[in-house]
């Protein structure tokens, strides 16, 4: 004989079935294998960025805040972009204590591929509220040329 239970009166939502997934994903995107750093850290997408092209020119933007510009460095080989530099750790003074800590300090280095070559001599970059923005020319000789077309 089937028994038959008193539903305990919480509604059911679609959403309860991710908990379990939600849990694993905080925990896994929260600490690597390396102690004292992130996983994002030991994957090299720090700092995060948004990358285009304007006219024949490419734009970066990198989220550094809090980060002293002093303490990043912008260099360009070949077809990489490499910004690397260093967080510093904020130590709580005598009179407190950390009841969470997320924001994680050490060295980063963020690579990314050009699409195409730039004119290293003529990069710049400029740093407010946090953001890094780097301007990367085109190299003329990869610039797009029109050819004229003779008529006979």
């Amino acid at each position: 004989m089937l028994a038959l239970t008193r539903w305990p009166g919480i509604p059911w939502s679609i959403f309860d079935e991710f908990e379990p997934v939600s849990g694993v994903l905080n925990r896994a995107g929260s600490r690597s294998g390396a102690p004292g750093k992130h996983a994002w850290a030991c994957r090299g997408s720090y700092p995060l960025v948004n990358v285009w092209q304007a006219d024949d020119d490419l734009i970066i933007d990198a989220e550094l805040p809090g980060v002293d510009p002093a303490d990043v460095e912008i260099s360009v080989n070949d077809a990489e972009l490499t910004i690397s530099g260093k967080i510093k750790r904020q130590d709580a003074t005598e009179n407190e204590s950390y009841l969470r800590r997320e924001r994680v300090a050490g060295d980063f280095a963020r690579r990314l591929k050009l699409p195409f070559k730039i004119e290293a001599g003529a990069v710049k970059a400029s740093y407010k509220n946090g953001l890094l923005r780097v301007h990367l020319p085109r190299a003329e000789e990869e610039k797009p040329r029109r050819i004229e077309i003779e008529a006979t």
